[in-house]
């Protein structure tokens, strides 16, 4: 045995543990509480050093403990916009070190069509995805999209870095949509659901959002959406053909949605950590600007948890109730909300959700990644209290809610559905988007296999 081989594996080791620098002109690790000289940043050829510096949470002056590296890697990646991280130090004097931020840029642009298919909602579209607006991070996305169920345009610009502080976030986003409403027979034992009454909606909105991170986990946001909803008469080759929302002049509906939750979560490339808990709250009355008036409550908890290196658990539970929500904000389930049944098959006031994920890797070929997923969907859905009368009014007394004649409120009317299935994603590392999802679910219930694809992302 190699005495002064083991014996010098085990200084390194130590010193490692120790966080002393090793090794002449070597980048190292240091003590705990030196202090930053400067910031060097290595690498990006489109994004401005001080938004890469921003990110990183660290300045000229700051204390800097060894294990406090990890977090600054771990914060660029969680950014998307590099493939590659690597930080590191050198010293400038006697407990003070240099700290160098070296990234590997992700092609920031994306055009990419766009293509969805479940079942009763099939399409595509075109999708145009800016990552990095003038190399501060800034985002943009345009996408127009033509399906059976849902088309329309969507534009949308995200500011996640406001002023270069990473702490405040701010959104704004329109849409222009056309969306074909199908109510189906209530009961999730359907093998081929069938569809009671079809109703066309016309939309126009406007949304703005402003949030702000504290201490990296605490968010807090506050959002205004303004949308003009226009209502189609009911399909006729249809059993019901009284409508489900009053036809005529549009109606403008505005609300106010405040946000607050603890969110640690992470994207490092393909695999999702962290935590979220959210509780929100969504008030609209002719006091924000509505014709309607309707409130709507959520928890919402989502969370990761990464085993063996690439492997991911990832829960999503949710409990969303509302008070007297009109037809185009009802609460709905199914196609990829609850895979293994009809897209937005089942409607309702309150909703329970649970799913679970386990992502996998295949095998990877250069950049391109195959990853394998197994998950489980489940759903309550429940109208807690339908008028007497069957139809709902807004302030202005017309009709935003005609209920089907069957519809039944409480535990009794409920619909408990559960899918479960397996899936397969691909993933290009050095671009920001996702490219293609396909999952293939059986619906408990039902007993029905569906398939659904989605290739690029959805804008919304």
């Amino acid at each position: 045995m190699d005495v002064r081989r083991v014996m010098s594996g085990r200084v390194v080791k130590w010193c490692a543990m120790l966080g002393l620098a090793l090794g002449a002109g070597q980048a190292g690790a240091q003590e705990p509480g030196q202090v930053v000289d400067e910031v060097v940043v290595r690498g990006p050829e489109k994004t401005r050093p001080e938004t890469v510096q921003a990110y990183s949470r660290i300045d000229a002056g700051d204390e800097l403990a060894f294990e406090e590296l990890d977090k600054v890697e771990r914060r660029l990646l969680a950014t998307g916009l590099f493939q590659e991280v690597k930080v590191s130090t050198e010293p400038t004097g006697a407990g003070r070190v240099r700290l160098i931020l070296e990234v590997e840029e992700k092609a920031s642009w994306v055009v990419a069509p766009t293509f969805a298919l479940s079942s009763d909602n099939v399409g595509g579209g075109l999708l145009y995805a800016e990552n990095n607006l003038w190399g501060r991070s800034k985002k943009f996305a345009t996408a127009a999209q033509v399906s059976t169920a849902e088309s329309g345009l969507f534009v949308g610009y995200l500011d996640q870095n406001v002023f270069g502080l990473p702490q405040l976030r701010f959104s704004l986003e329109g849409q222009l949509r056309s969306d074909r409403m199908d109510e189906y027979r209530p009961g999730a034992g359907q093998e081929d659901p069938e569809v009671v009454r079809r109703t066309r909606l016309n939309s126009a909105s406007l949304a703005g959002e402003f949030g702000v991170m504290l201490f990296e986990r605490v968010r807090a946001a506050v959002k205004y959406r303004l949308m003009s909803i226009d209502a189609k008469s009911p399909d006729a080759k249809e059993e019901v053909t009284t409508p489900a929302f009053s036809t005529g002049p549009a109606q403008q509906d505005a609300s106010v949605r405040l946000m607050v939750g603890i969110d640690t979560r992470q994207n490092l490339h393909a695999v999702m950590e962290g935590i979220n808990l959210e509780a929100s709250y969504e008030v609209s009355n002719p006091e924000v600007g509505s014709d309607f008036r309707y409130r709507r409550f959520g928890l919402l908890y989502r969370h990761g948890l990464r085993l063996f290196e690439e492997h991911n658990v990832v829960l999503r539970g949710e409990a969303a109730a509302g008070v007297d929500l009109p037809f185009h904000q009802e609460l709905v389930m199914g196609g990829n909300s609850l895979r293994g049944f009809v897209h937005r098959q089942f409607r309702g006031d309150t909703r329970l959700s649970f799913t679970a994920e386990y992502h996998f890797p295949l095998f990877t070929i250069r950049q391109l990644s195959f990853r394998g997923v197994g998950f489980s969907d489940t759903g309550l859905m429940v109208w807690r209290d339908l008028p007497a009368d069957g139809e709902l009014r807004d302030v202005n007394g017309r009709v935003v809610r005609g209920y089907l004649p069957d519809s039944k409120s409480g535990l009794k009317g409920s619909t408990f559905a559960q899918g479960v299935g397996a899936g397969l994603r691909l993933y290009l590392r050095n671009i920001v988007l996702p490219l293609v999802g396909v999952d293939a679910a059986y619906g408990v219930n039902s007993g029905e296999f569906r398939f659904y694809l989605v290739a690029g992302v959805s804008p919304s």
